[in-house]
């Protein structure tokens, strides 16, 4: 992606996220992109057009890394693959906070939009966690539990921190835009999973 596009949508991005989606209008956006706002209606089509490649630039480049991730664990035990996707998925999160909350937001909300995100991409973001769960069950190393039960569970421990950072440093008085964050996270969500899916030693086929 040129130059122009990616300063239209890193512009969009904080815009957003700081005025929100209807808060925002495309002069604001050209201005703090230093374009010209005959470029967005170009390149993007209007507002919309720059919402909508927003999400979908933020989840082609987490499926390129979950793909790239895959390959170079597809070797390991599933707990091993679940945990290096549950720390992809936090890593990319902090990295993108942003587009993350916008993101959620557009989820909360029934539209024509977030059904298509629902359709297009969160499918796809479930699977990367649910496929080492379910090799796993599979294999006889991880008790038969509700895959989606333990997703739900899951998701909202990934997703909360991103989407309400001002609770998650006043009221728990940590701050998720650390890295040390992510990874104290990262590994209490894994003890989580391995508290609720791994079976004793004696009870592995």
């Amino acid at each position: 992606m040129d130059q122009t596009k990616l300063r239209i949508l890193s512009a969009a991005a904080m815009l957003f996220d700081q005025k929100g989606y209807h808060g925002t209008s495309v002069r604001q956006i050209a201005e703090q992109a230093e374009v010209n706002v005959a470029l967005i209606s170009y390149h993007f089509h209007g507002k919309q057009g720059v919402l909508e490649r927003l999400i979908s630039y933020y989840f082609e480049t987490l499926f390129r890394q979950l793909k790239e991730l895959e390959e170079r664990v597809k070797a390991c035990p599933p707990m091993e693959k679940l945990e290096a996707v549950i720390r992809l998925y936090l890593g990319f999160q902090r990295e993108n906070a942003a587009i993350t909350r916008l993101i959620q937001r557009q989820l909360s909300v029934e539209s024509i939009l977030a059904r298509e995100v629902m359709t297009l991409y969160i499918s796809r973001w479930k699977h990367g966690i649910a496929q080492p769960i379910e090799e796993g069950i599979a294999a006889g190393l991880f008790r038969p539990v509700s895959v989606d039960h333990l997703l739900l569970i899951t998701a909202s421990q990934l997703i909360y921190p991103f989407m309400h950072p001002q609770s998650v440093r006043d009221v728990f008085g940590q701050e998720p835009a650390s890295p040390a964050f992510v990874d104290w996270l990262a590994s209490e969500i894994i003890r989580s999973l391995q508290s609720r899916l791994c079976l004793p030693y004696n009870q592995e086929r």
